[in-house]
């Protein structure tokens, strides 16, 4: 028994001492990383990119070679570096070599038993923006529509959140004002014309390149678009005779030099005013007529000719453009027979 006693604690204990053997065995080897950037707390509307052509980064390790072996084998890590704020424009970033340890202890705690010897390459190529402030007049300058009264924006100024970069790239007057000509005019188009309309328009941003923001995002805008007018001739018009109440029952026929009846007259007039009014008309969807009155005094003239302008009563909105031709008649009586019924 004593034998087989001393035989496990020689086992044992050989196997501690090769444990503690191998745990004391160190290397140094290089691991594969992935490096991004990102603003640094505190860093309030800063923007950071990599311009290094890849974001690959080699760093050598020393320490137990087990654990070496052990993060080789499970592959590459992607770690994000912090950039404390720093003025536009393009600028070297250096890669801490404990800063990127800290980073990689912080996914492996078996990052915080090796030692970073060295990095490559020791720094990237990064570009740093910020969000700027500008407030900008919104403007309305290329009318191409006939207006009654022009638009009106509401408001008129806005605030514009940009970057930097775009900011000072830009031309002098651009980062100043807004246009919305055409995006007004585009909008109106589907309003009704001859009417006073607000419509609300989306303010468009990307004049002012990427993350811009615009405060507010809408103007009102408020204008009367003119209506568009045409003027066309309309045929076969009638022309009703008229006469007064106390005139009804007289006897009498309108005849025209042709020896028609006035009240199957039909006149040709030329028209204008809105293009759908007037549209509306030559398709018979609203009426127009003219009117002869026959008034006292043409009873006192029987059988004379005489020449009278109708008056014509037209669809509101709609006038005549060229005065219509006179017509001349004269009033006779007509005989009533009675059959003697």
């Amino acid at each position: 028994m004593a034998q087989i006693r001393l035989l496990s604690t020689t086992l044992i204990l050989t196997l501690l001492i090769w444990a503690s053997a191998d745990s004391l065995v160190n290397g140094e080897a290089s691991i594969g990383i992935a490096v991004s950037v990102v603003p640094a707390p505190g860093a309030s509307g800063m923007f950071v990119r990599l311009e290094s052509a890849s974001d690959a980064v080699e760093i050598k390790v020393s320490g137990p070679q087990r654990i070496i072996e052990s993060l080789q084998a499970r592959g590459a890590r992607r770690v994000r570096l912090p950039v404390p704020d720093s003025p536009t424009g393009s600028t070297s970033f250096p890669l801490d070599r404990q800063q990127i340890k800290r980073a990689l202890a912080e996914q492996s705690s078996d990052f915080s038993r090796l030692v970073v010897v060295a990095v490559q390459p020791e720094a990237h190529s990064i570009f740093v923006d910020h969000m700027v402030s500008r407030e900008i007049d919104v403007t309305f300058k290329r009318a191409q529509t006939a207006y009654e009264v022009a638009p009106q924006l509401q408001p008129a100024k806005v605030t514009v959140r940009m970057r930097e970069s775009v900011l000072s790239a830009s031309a002098p007057d651009q980062p100043s004002q807004l246009d919305i000509s055409a995006d007004v005019e585009r909008l109106l188009r589907e309003q009704p014309f001859g009417k006073s309309v607000t419509v609300t328009l989306v303010l468009d941003k990307r004049p002012f390149g990427p993350d811009a923001e615009l405060v507010p995002s809408t103007v009102d805008v408020t204008a009367t678009v003119k209506a568009r007018r045409s003027t066309e001739k309309i045929p076969t018009v009638p022309v009703l005779v008229a006469v007064s109440f106390a005139n009804l029952q007289r006897p009498f026929s309108a005849i025209t030099r042709d020896g028609s009846l006035l009240s199957l007259v039909t006149q040709t007039i030329t028209v204008t005013g809105p293009t759908e009014e007037v549209g509306r008309l030559q398709r018979g969807e609203t009426r127009a007529y003219g009117l002869i009155q026959i008034k006292e005094d043409d009873f006192d003239q029987m059988d004379v000719f005489k020449l009278v302008t109708p008056e014509y009563h037209l669809p509101k909105g709609i006038e005549l453009s060229e005065d219509p031709a006179p017509i001349e008649f004269k009033i006779v009586y007509v005989s009533v027979y009675n059959d003697g019924g």
